[in-house]
């Protein structure tokens, strides 16, 4: 056992994560619900710190304003975690849904937010992988539930699953699927793209064309009603272009 995993098990049986947890689900979650109403820099900071939210408030903030604007709409996330009830109740009176690849993690945070919309599903990749998958979207297909996979989305967050370490799944699939399961008019959000992977991955199937900013680690591409320019070519030369200049891409930092 490492040194890390002998921390975080004594944290567990410390009793302090199911303190916090119920904090979360009382005296925290006024925090929460003022975000949705008015969701200022201050409160989604104060929000983050209660919640141990992995995003930066800028972040969050760059997400929240596309979905207020859009609601009621639909949106799907790759991932669950403490923000995903802020999500849900963001976007009232539309459809929030969450995909989930952790049994754990997926028990977890569905009994503490009884309310929220979410799957549990199976990815089958590792991460390792993706400079060899990226040639071969074939296998980037996914099975969805059937009311996932038959509808398009208006708003799509990939956030998961776990990419960044070699024996994680990684997020190609994800962002593979984002680029399909979206509406001719949406706003599709990928974060960690401080990754290399992530990167490539977005500019290949959500296209470069549709990068409108990046906040922080979070890209935001944005679609209208034309043909979304992805690079066809599968060569490996064109994919070794694109490894090499995506990390130049003029964005808009905040």
């Amino acid at each position: 056992m490492t040194l890390i995993e002998a921390i975080r098990r004594v944290f567990w049986k410390s009793g302090l994560p199911r303190f916090l947890d119920l904090l979360r689900r009382t005296a925290f979650r006024p925090i929460l619900y003022l975000c949705t109403v008015k969701t200022g820099i201050i409160r989604v900071t104060l929000m983050k710190i209660a919640y141990n939210i992995c995003m930066r408030p800028s972040e969050i903030l760059c997400i929240a304003r596309i979905i207020k604007a859009r609601c009621p709409c639909r949106l799907l996330v790759f991932g669950l975690g403490n923000d995903s009830l802020f999500w849900s109740l963001l976007n009232r009176c539309g459809e929030t849904v969450f995909l989930e690849d952790h049994p754990v993690w997926f028990s977890r945070v569905t009994s503490l937010n009884q309310s929220i919309n979410a799957f549990l599903i199976e990815y089958n990749t590792i991460l390792i992988e993706w400079h060899e998958l990226l040639a071969h979207p074939e296998y980037l297909r996914m099975d969805f539930p059937e009311d996932i996979g038959k509808n398009s989305w208006d708003v799509i967050l990939v956030d998961g699953p776990v990419g960044w370490k070699n024996t994680a799944p990684g997020r190609m699939k994800s962002i593979f699927a984002a680029g399909n399961l979206r509406t001719s008019s949406a706003d599709v959000f990928v974060h960690d793209c401080n990754r290399k992977m992530e990167q490539v991955y977005s500019d290949r199937y959500l296209g470069r064309d549709n990068l409108v900013r990046q906040v922080g680690k979070l890209r935001h591409y944005r679609f209208s009603d034309r043909p979304c320019h992805t690079i066809q070519s599968d060569s490996s030369e064109n994919l070794e272009l694109m490894i090499k200049s995506c990390s130049g891409i003029p964005v808009t930092a905040v």
